[in-house]
């Protein structure tokens, strides 16, 4: 039974919007061999985030779960061990599963959490009462990601499974600063000549030093999109008849922007227009709480970091063609795999999906990078399926987010959704057109009290995003205003809209509740 199951390649990106792709309507990225693969397939118009940052993201596209049910709501905290991801399933189906690449389900960097803090008046309590371990996921088996421990041994040992994927080759970290498993394989090609990566060791041209941007001095055969391509080659190479499940993640074209060789120039700056909110900063908004206002200053402080900042139109215009620069070199690769998957002779039994785990302002509202606002450009993301089965390539409205890719997968291999993964089947005919619930903690620094959490709904061509600690809040009619120039959260022409969102907005939160666990005993 298991050898007449499909086989998938996932091809996954990490922070790439879903207008970055020829296929999805750009008319400057090139990007033959994605656009080739929805040509053959669907391509989804409405495919969103389940919380737009990286770890937690991934962990709602593994487990089918919001973020708080599986509980990897921000990063910094491991996806549970014990959590059920949809190689699991498939493993424990037969297939034979591989990840090369970013996997993020574990912290990369190796900082101690804060022990929570106890409410109320009086001691604290003692043991067996402990709580600065309860419910913590800490310990050597929630280590396996964490950067430097790559850097000190490049040979350490992975547990395998590693939440259900058998083979593992890991990238770890973003650009031309990734370790790993890459860190071994590029030592071995070095030889013993310098390690070429970073901005300390950059080439340089006379351009202007500017923030997440450095020509790397890696050559394109060495850069760890070139790695991952041929991790996943192998892997498909040694395959017999039996189905597979293999994840081919991409680091890039997350920052820093720093694609090798000619795809540094591969497009002009001066060729790239600016999105048509540029001039309308979210930094000049007066309808957004101060600690989503405080993210934007921090990133002003500290460019280099992960925050997210305004930038020039020049630097703009860069970060953009670089950006393009690094999902060309993306979409090589991918023909390189496709082109292995068909000398294995499988690419009549393979399907075929590409996505994204979140995206990126890239120039929208003024602003780079991710965090703050759940604008569209961040939360939107590439997802093409396609089926070498089906007849025709079809674009679809159909709204869908992260927690229904785990539960779609499970149904084209055949196999019933387990309890507990929350999404649904977008690929039946009797698939529904839901509204999709993003969830964010926010960032708790940069509010007095750590209340930053929110949540947005997005349906029927309307984004609403509801703060926490706030009577500010987002009202977008994306149909009319796709750029999101004008909140209508205040509009009292907009009463009745908001009104019926915040009613589905409360019916979604109910809908998708954690229902696993279930009573032994019904009175």
């Amino acid at each position: 039974m298991t050898k007449d199951r499909p086989s998938f390649i996932v091809f996954m990106t990490d922070q790439q919007r879903a207008d970055h792709l020829g296929c999805y309507g750009n008319q400057i990225v090139r990007t033959p061999n994605i656009d080739a693969i929805a040509g053959r397939g669907t391509r989804f118009n409405n495919f969103y985030v389940s919380n737009p940052i990286c770890q937690p993201n991934r962990a709602a596209l593994a487990t089918g779960q919001l973020t708080s049910v599986n509980g990897c709501r921000q990063n910094g905290i491991p996806l549970g061990l014990d959590c059920t991801t949809y190689a699991d399933v498939l493993r424990a189906s037969g297939y034979r599963t591989g990840l090369v690449g970013k996997a993020h389900f574990q912290n990369v960097s190796p900082i101690e959490a804060k022990a929570p803090q106890s409410r109320g008046t009086g001691d604290d309590p003692t043991a067996p009462y402990d709580l600065s371990l309860q419910s913590q996921r800490r310990g050597s088996d929630y280590e396996s990601e964490i950067r430097t421990s790559w850097i000190k041994d490049p040979e350490r040992d992975l547990p395998l499974p590693y939440y259900g994927f058998d083979h593992v080759r890991l990238c770890i970290g973003h650009g031309d600063q990734v370790e790993g498993h890459y860190t071994g394989w590029l030592r071995e090609k070095l030889a013993g000549s310098p390690d070429p990566r970073g901005r300390t060791e950059a080439l340089q041209d006379g351009s202007p030093e500017t923030p997440q941007i450095w020509r790397t001095a890696v050559p394109e055969a060495l850069y760890p999109t070139t790695y991952v391509a041929e991790q996943a080659c192998e892997f498909l190479a040694e395959q017999d008849d039996t189905p597979f499940l293999l994840v081919v993640s991409f680091p890039d074209p997350h920052h820093p922007f720093t694609p090798p060789g000619r795809y540094f120039d591969m497009y002009d700056p001066a060729e790239i227009p600016l999105p048509n909110s540029f001039d309308h900063p979210t930094g000049a908004r007066r309808d957004l709480p101060d600690h989503i206002q405080r993210i934007y200053e921090i990133g002003a402080e500290k460019p280099d970091a992960f925050w997210p900042y305004h930038a020039d139109a020049e630097t703009v215009r860069r970060m953009i063609a670089l950006n393009y620069g690094a999902i060309s070199m993306i979409d090589e690769q991918v023909g390189v795999v496709m082109h292995a998957l068909a000398e294995a002779g499988k690419t009549e039994s393979t399907e075929i999906i590409y996505t994204s785990d979140h995206g990126d302002y890239m120039g929208d509202h003024g602003t780079v990078l991710k965090h703050g606002i759940h604008s569209h450009g961040v939360i939107r993301v590439p997802m093409i399926w396609a089926d070498p089965k089906a007849s025709e390539p079809e674009v679809t409205s159909l709204q869908g987010s992260a927690i229904d890719f785990a539960p779609t997968l499970l149904q084209k291999a055949g196999l019933k959704i387990p309890s507990g993964m929350q999404g649904h089947d977008l690929l039946t005919e009797g698939a529904k057109n839901l509204p999709v619930l993003i969830e964010d903690s926010g960032l708790a620094m940069t509010s007095t009290d750590g209340r930053t959490a929110y949540r947005t709904l997005v349906h029927d061509g309307w984004r609403m995003s509801v703060f926490e600690g706030s009577d500010l809040g987002e009202l977008f009619d994306l149909s009319m205003d796709p750029d999101e120039l004008e909140n209508r959260w205040s509009d009292a022409s907009a009463a009745g809209q908001k009104m019926m969102m915040m009613q589905l907005l409360v019916d979604m939160m109910i809908t998708l509740r954690n229902t696993s666990l279930v009573s032994t005993h019904q009175a």
